[in-house]
């Protein structure tokens, strides 16, 4: 079984062998997945070394040192601390992370948190106190927005050549005269 792997069955089996059934969690069974929050935790005195992938969000109280892609939301815990590069939809850090940091939604370092390494999202919130050492970008939210500031900074430029005309000061009529014939 993965590490994000759970199964939705109620069995002796799930429960005995380390699964968390929502009947220990303290919520009331859900028909729908959409409904029900699964969370994988990485205690404190945890230490995991590999890649970490899921659909599930991450808490990570304890050490990771690899490579984290969830396609969910990533908490580093005030005691956590991650070697290596993390990619989820939301980052947030309040522990420690040594590695780039790359987002779909929004990167988040609490006041608490340390974070070494580039962060590439479309928000960032570094928050006072919070200690940060590496390259921010800042990604649009669609990928054609480049695409349309381009194009407008290209039409602005064209309606500038435009309007200036040939008679400009500084500007050099397009004539052509002989040598020796002045």
């Amino acid at each position: 079984m993965s590490i994000f792997g759970r199964r939705d069955s109620k069995s002796p089996t799930s429960a005995s062998s380390g699964g968390t059934s929502d009947a220990t969690l303290g919520q009331a069974p859900s028909s729908s997945k959409a409904q029900q929050r699964r969370i994988t935790h990485i205690a404190p005195g945890s230490r995991v070394q590999g890649e970490l992938t899921g659909p599930t969000e991450l808490l990570i109280e304890g050490e990771v040192e690899g490579e984290i892609r969830v396609d969910a939301t990533v908490m580093v815990g005030t005691e956590g601390v991650v070697h290596g590069p993390v990619s989820a939809h939301v980052v947030r850090i309040g522990g420690r992370v040594f590695g780039s940091v790359s987002a779909l939604e929004r990167v988040e370092v609490a006041p608490s948190g340390t974070l070494e390494g580039d962060v590439s999202a479309p928000r960032i919130v570094i928050a006072e106190g919070a200690f940060f050492k590496g390259r921010v970008e800042m990604k649009g939210d669609r990928p054609d927005k480049p695409e349309k500031m381009e194009k407008a900074a290209q039409e602005k430029a064209e309606e500038a050549r435009h309007a200036k005309g040939a008679g400009e000061p500084g500007r050099q009529p397009k004539t052509s005269v002989e040598p020796g014939k002045a």
